[in-house]
């Protein structure tokens, strides 16, 4: 096949091209970061011209906000396709796994957000997010004293805490390993992490009742 049938092959075929071209970018800011990404670069690891490149996108900022917004959208329908009674197990498994077979998208969203450019209380995955809490809080499902902007930032955060997760599992089963870590998350959500240290049996601080109470029975016998 010439270059010039290649070139018309691949623009017969512009849904087919623009993914790749957007694969490309992700996997480019996974390896090198947002900042080294450039447009020509991206043509070059798609196997696409520079000139096909520029028809598809006017610059590496349209570019790199589309790949953005793909994984943003993926974990929107993630969270859309379960219904209001779907249990909170089945979400967060689903959105884990999504983000364990993503990596380097998941990674390229949380790149911007930690950059302040993204996940604001604007950002569609933040607005799904805080619904979510807000229906679950107005059902009974959640503390009524919840705060909810800070609540739906470290549920967000969770994204970069299965990155991490996933990149020291590489190339095991992340299945279950999507399981382990939601089995953990709604644990945490439902029990929380510490445990009630029981009373002692002596009295460790004139504050405790036990104490007054034994204060009162030695005052009234003398």
């Amino acid at each position: 096949m010439t270059r010039e049938s290649q070139k018309k092959s691949r623009i017969r075929n512009p849904a087919k091209t623009r993914a790749k071209l957007l694969q490309a970018t992700i996997d480019l800011v996974g390896e090198k970061g947002a900042e080294s990404l450039s447009l020509r670069e991206a043509a070059r690891r798609a196997n696409v011209s520079r000139g096909i490149a520029y028809w598809h996108f006017d610059d590496r900022d349209q570019l790199l906000n589309e790949a953005k917004a793909w994984i943003s959208e993926q974990l929107q329908q993630g969270v859309k396709r379960f219904d209001r009674s779907a249990s909170l197990h089945d979400r967060t498994l689903y959105t884990t796994k999504l983000v364990l077979e993503h990596p380097q998208a998941s990674k390229l969203l949380i790149m911007a957000a930690l950059a302040g450019r993204d996940l604001d209380p604007h950002h569609p995955l933040y607005k799904l997010v805080s619904q979510m809490l807000r229906e679950l809080k107005t059902r009974g499902g959640a503390r009524p004293d919840v705060d909810l902007e800070i609540m739906t930032y470290i549920m967000l955060g969770s994204l970069a805490t299965t990155i991490m997760l996933g990149a020291q599992h590489k190339g095991g089963d992340m299945n279950k390993l999507a399981e382990r870590f939601t089995n953990e998350w709604n644990r945490i959500l439902n029990e929380g992490i510490l445990v009630q240290q029981l009373q002692r049996k002596t009295p460790s601080t004139f504050g405790s009742s036990r104490f007054r109470k034994h204060l009162k029975t030695v005052t009234r016998s003398k």
